[in-house]
């Protein structure tokens, strides 16, 4: 069959070697010539191809109408992918990507099969056995993009200290949120939220805040004061002491000492409110005028009142040269140029002289109290270190009391028990001769033998009683356990109970070292020891060491009465206390 090239008349060469028309729609071929110099050139009826100098630079033929057809016919599903594969999920995978799905077919006879270019899935044998078709995953819808946010009602505000956009009655309308805020305080802002250099300069962004939060941080009553507490009174105060508030809900007594936070709310460890307070102050107290505020001094030192009589004395300061000078509120004595030069006392404050007996009244007990003090501090400390020892002593020996016999080992209980009792031995006599040195040249003891122990007890001395009567009672307590639970354990009787001493006589000592220094403190611990049902027991170790002669022999009578029950019903107690 003859071709007809006059259907390739004013085609143009593509980059495919092919003759299209202006439709994109194809003619013919290139077949001779080079192709990338026809590209675009102009091809005639006769198939040559021209140059644009007008000469023939190639030659193309037409193609016939069953390959135009098949050259415009869509391109087979998988012709891109050669080595497709069904997977166990049925889907068509080719290079690891999932490419189409089968449509057709039992997936578990089609697993591992391949997938021709038509979407045909064939046995060995070629028999189609199923069908595939393109799948791509569906895009990802892309997020609508959010709508702007006008700032424009940012220009002109600038940004304070706290990194706030505000207006200049402190309304916040913004916040930075980008840039350093110490370089931006003071700074405005553009509409669009930037914040600005004097130069112009972009220094940072600021964002809107809510209408809700534009009030900023609500501050309360007692947001600016750290550290307040509950005082015993109701009142609010700082740790300086001043009031600033006070209780409005809530009992004082059980709120004292708690922490008040910001808004006024008294709060329990786990958060509850347990009472509130409001912010007040006391009303300050109208002073009274001093009666000689602007009187003057006379010659003899006196301030006189209008009737001639005299409400004040110089008690400071030289008469002479405060004589004819005023007073002021204070009652300070000022001259001409302010300068305080005495100082005068209303007559009904100046205090009446002491008496010798008064005096010596008054340093005696001062005196009583300091060595009161230092008793309690040398007994605690020996309490503190005693104590641990009396209850191993007793516990030892309560485990050997309940072991059988036959199993029992007396002497390992001696030798636990004796280093135990000879420590608190040296321990005990370590404090007696604390107390003894408070008076190392017995000056309080002669004076203690004149002095009468009827006078109240001062804080100081019923203190040192009360340690004296632990300090007793453990001891005493600790020896008469061990004693009871000994009488059946002959060999640990045997050679504990004569160590028993070391402990019960440095405390006696120590006990009649105290009332030789504060006779007074021996009745206290008699009647505190009476109380916890010691009283005969003491009075009984008291009299097998002999002590009560001792204190007989020193002198103190009233104090030996005291420790033995002379005086008392027949067989009492300790300080004439019933066992």
């Amino acid at each position: 069959e003859e071709l007809d090239f006059s259907v390739l008349k004013n085609g143009k060469v593509n980059k495919g070697g092919n003759v299209i028309d202006s439709d994109g729609k194809i003619l013919g071929r290139v077949v001779s010539g080079i192709l990338k110099y026809l590209v675009g050139k102009r091809v005639d009826e006769n198939g040559d191809i021209w140059s644009d100098n007008g000469k023939v630079i190639g030659k193309a033929e037409p193609i016939s109408d069953s390959e135009r057809e098949d050259m415009l016919k869509e391109p087979a599903p998988f012709e891109s992918f050669p080595d497709a594969v069904v997977d166990g999920n049925g889907m068509v995978v080719s290079n690891g990507e999932w490419v189409g799905k089968v449509i057709e077919g039992d997936l578990k006879m089609l697993r591992g099969k391949s997938v021709d270019a038509d979407g045909d899935i064939m046995d060995k044998a070629g028999n189609v056995i199923g069908r595939a078709e393109r799948w791509e995953p569906e895009p990802e819808e892309e997020p609508e993009p959010e709508p702007e946010v006008d700032k424009s009602i940012l220009a002109g505000k600038r940004v304070n200290k706290a990194g706030n956009v505000v207006d200049g009655s402190g309304v916040i309308y913004g916040r930075v949120v980008e840039g350093n805020v110490k370089r931006m305080v003071g700074r405005m802002c553009d509409k669009n939220g930037n914040i600005l250099s004097e130069s112009g300069d972009i220094l940072g962004k600021a964002e809107l805040v809510p209408e809700g939060e534009r009030e900023g941080m609500k501050e309360g009553p007692f947001s600016e004061l750290e550290g307040c507490t509950v005082a015993k009174d109701g009142t609010i105060v700082t740790p300086g002491g001043d009031i600033v508030g006070r209780l409005v809900n809530g009992d004082p007594k059980v709120l004292f000492g708690r922490p008040v936070d910001d808004d006024g709310d008294v709060l329990d460890k786990n958060g509850n409110v347990l009472g509130h307070a409001e912010r007040w102050t006391p009303e300050e107290v109208e002073r009274k005028k001093n009666p000689m505020s602007g009187r003057k001094v006379n010659r003899e030192g006196n301030v006189v009142d209008e009737d001639g009589n005299i409400i004040g004395k110089l008690t400071s300061g030289d008469p002479q040269a405060c004589s004819g000078k005023e007073i002021d509120d204070d009652g300070d004595v000022v001259d001409y140029k302010g300068t305080v030069i005495g100082h005068c006392t209303l007559l009904e404050d100046i205090r009446a002289e002491e008496s010798p007996e008064e005096k010596e009244k008054r340093e005696t007990a001062e005196k009583d109290k300091k060595l009161a003090l230092q008793m309690s501090v040398c007994i605690e400390q020996c309490l503190d270190k005693i104590r641990p020892l009396c209850k191993m002593i007793t516990e030892k020996i309560d485990k050997a009391e309940r072991t059988p016999e036959d199993e029992r080992d007396e002497e390992a209980l001696v030798r636990e028990v004796k280093p135990l009792i000879e420590e608190g031995g040296r321990i005990l006599t370590e404090a007696k001769g604390i107390i003894k040195g408070l008076d190392p040249d017995g000056r309080i003891a002669a004076n203690a033998k004149h002095k009468t122990a009827s006078r109240e007890a001062s804080p100081e001395e019923y203190h040192l009683a009360e340690v004296l009567k632990d300090l007793t009672g453990d001891v005493t307590q600790c020896i008469e356990n061990a004693k009871k639970k000994l009488e059946d354990m002959p060999h640990a009787k045997k050679e504990l109970n004569p160590l028993w001493g070391l402990l019960n006589e440095p405390l006696f000592q120590i006990l009649a070292a105290v009332g030789l220094l504060l006779s007074g403190v021996l009745n206290l611990v008699g009647r505190l020891l009476g109380g916890l049902g010691l009283g005969g027991l003491v009075d009984g170790l008291l009299g097998t060491l002999g002590l009560n002669r001792v204190l007989e022999g020193l002198g103190l009578g009233s104090v030996t009465k005291s420790l033995t029950g002379a005086g008392k019903k027949k067989n009492g107690g300790l300080l004439g206390l019933g066992g």
